[in-house]
């Protein structure tokens, strides 16, 4: 602004801002002496407890003369109007200590140094655009409008611990493409917003340290409690020992397509939601671990309570000792996800219904439902796989095949091929009880059943040498038969074969035991003849005997099926992972 065109300096000055000005060119705070919290500060009418807003733009400007490197600070003052500080740059920091600023202040595009506000009352803060040199240390602070601080960039760290913040007609806090250089410190918070904008948002801010949103409690009646959206942390994210109340059909936390350095973490978090889900995280990136041991999430959409569609976490995922609450099926939803360190689960994922119609609270276990399709992990801890493998069967909302290969892909990496074979077995059996369209008509149903029983869809091929072995003692045993049936006097159905110069009349020779047994393996077998056929063989010119050769030959056809299946189970030919 041009010095010409800046408005003139207060003349009427009070003594007691005199002695601002004055402990400000010293460096020293001044101090009202009152006692007064900062609440009744904000209608006091007494002058000595007031300091006019135009009077702190002017000495931060340097119209003043020159400020001691310390800056202005005061304590105990009412600040009459709206503290303006748009466009400024200012020559020193400014620090108000139980201060009451009822009328507000406006921050946009100005530049500070360091400001601190600490255990004030203030209607509202507009810092848009706002830089600062250093730190911006709002701690325990009352508002009863918006903080908003979008596009701003912060030299330092960002501190809002143990305020009090309220918004009746949108955000509590506004951090939208915020740029911190060092950390956000939001430990003890109590914040109240509304509207689907959030009550705290972060949406594409960047934060070079870490965020620390812990012990605090972040409710929206009408809306997600937190919006952090594509929310950069080159550090940590921890949400740790919090409550988040929300009412929005996506979600009380959103944290989608965030990226976390760091670890991210929701011990003993509360997040709870009417309309939708608790914990919104599809596409998450995390480099370190994520924790959520000991939370309780209270879910009412369809999504899933805590849905991480698609996220990529580089570290420790610990999701033991979590309560889910779901007025729907499903509440964890992991389709896609990618965990690349081992992954800990609850053996029994907690549940508890909404209340019924009579009153009572129903939690089958037919009610826990998860989404794992696309879920890539490298090993599991505390849960074993064979409750991995029930939670697949009973516990998802749907049959798809990945994340048993998964499953057997991860065992079988362990050396465990037999658990891995068992897993395999077991998606087939999944596969023809959830989505038996997949497989065709009726017939390729008996055909898929069939095949389950004999080989265990070539995952258990010993089942089916087994049967084989077994047919062939069934045929065995169908020729010694043959031998023990009379078909007219002196004749059997199988018996020694006449020279072809035999009457016909001549009477019937029986055949050994051996060679009983041996008939109707050498008739039954697929290929190759043990040569008994020549000595002993069944008479098919009777009845008898060509009923044992119709046997004999249904028990071949299957001999034949047999064996080809069981070469092929060996060599992995109809193994399907359907």
């Amino acid at each position: 602004m041009d010095p010409a065109e800046a408005p003139p300096l207060l003349d009427d000055l009070t003594p007691m801002e005199k002695k601002v000005i004055e402990g400000a060119r010293r460096g020293v705070r001044t101090g009202s002496g009152t006692t007064e919290s900062a609440e009744a500060l904000a209608t006091t009418d007494d002058p000595a407890l007031q300091v006019r807003a135009d009077l702190l733009r002017e000495l931060l400007m340097g119209r003043r003369g020159e400020l001691d490197p310390r800056g202005v600070s005061i304590r105990g003052f009412r600040v009459m109007g709206r503290l303006d500080l748009d466009q400024v740059s200012a020559v020193a920091k400014l620090e108000l200590t139980k201060c009451a600023l009822p009328d507000g202040t406006s921050m946009r595009g100005a530049r500070l140094r360091d400001l601190f506000m600490v255990g004030c009352v203030v209607s509202s803060i507009n810092g848009d655009r706002l830089r600062t040199e250093g730190n911006l240390k709002l701690q325990g602070i009352s508002t009863s409008g918006p903080i908003r601080l979008l596009n701003a960039r912060i030299g330092g760290q960002l501190d809002l611990d143990n305020s009090l913040l309220k918004n009746p007609a949108g955000p509590a806090v506004n951090m939208d493409s915020l740029l911190v250089t060092a950390s956000i410190f939001m430990r003890g918070v109590k914040a109240t917003g509304t509207g689907e904008s959030g009550t705290i948002r972060m949406r594409s801010a960047q934060v070079n340290g870490q965020v620390e949103i812990t012990g605090s409690r972040i409710e929206n009646t009408s809306g997600p409690a937190l919006s952090a959206e594509r929310l950069r942390v080159d550090n940590s994210l921890h949400l740790k020992r919090s409550t988040f109340s929300g009412c929005d059909s996506h979600s009380t936390v959103r944290l989608t397509s965030a990226n976390v350095v760091g670890q991210l973490s929701l011990e003993q978090a509360t997040l709870r939601n009417s309309r939708g889900a608790a914990l919104h995280a599809d596409h998450l990136k995390t480099g370190g671990a994520l924790h959520l041991m000991g939370a309780n999430m209270e879910g009412g959409g369809t999504e899933g309570v805590i849905t991480l569609f698609g996220a990529q976490i580089d570290a420790r995922v610990v999701l033991t000792k979590m309560a889910l609450t779901g007025e729907t099926g499903r509440l964890l939803n992991l389709a896609n996800a990618t965990f690349k360190q081992p992954l800990t689960m609850p053996s029994s994922l907690i549940c508890r219904q909404a209340e019924t119609n009579t009153g009572k609270r129903r939690c089958a276990s037919s009610d826990r439902k998860i989404s794992v399709r696309g879920f890539v992990f490298t090993d599991l801890e505390d849960i074993t796989w064979r409750q991995w493998l029930h939670l697949l069967v009973h516990h998802t909302n749907k049959y798809f095949p990945q994340p048993y290969q998964q499953l057997a892909a991860t065992e079988r990496a362990a050396g465990h091929d037999n658990n891995a074979r068992t897993v395999l077995i077991v998606q087939q059996e999944d596969l023809r009880r959830r989505a038996p369209e997949a497989l065709g008509g009726l017939a390729a149903l008996w055909r898929h059943r069939i095949w389950g029983w004999l080989g265990r869809y070539g995952y258990r091929a010993h089942r089916l040498v087994a049967t084989l072995l077994l047919a062939l003692v069934l045929a065995g045993a169908l020729g010694y038969g043959a031998g023990q049936v009379t078909t007219r006097p002196t004749h059997h159905a199988a018996e020694r074969v006449l020279p072809a110069t035999a009457p016909v009349d001549a009477p019937g020779t029986a055949c050994s035991t051996a060679e009983l047994i041996g008939l109707g393996i050498d008739r039954g077998l697929p290929i190759g003849a043990t040569g008994l056929r020549s000595r002993c063989d069944l008479d098919t010119g009777t009845r008898w005997g060509q009923a044992f050769t119709y046997a004999i030959w249904v028990l071949q056809a299957l001999l034949w099926a047999l064996a080809t299946l069981a070469v092929a189970a060996y060599t992995g030919l109809v193994r399907k992972p359907a």
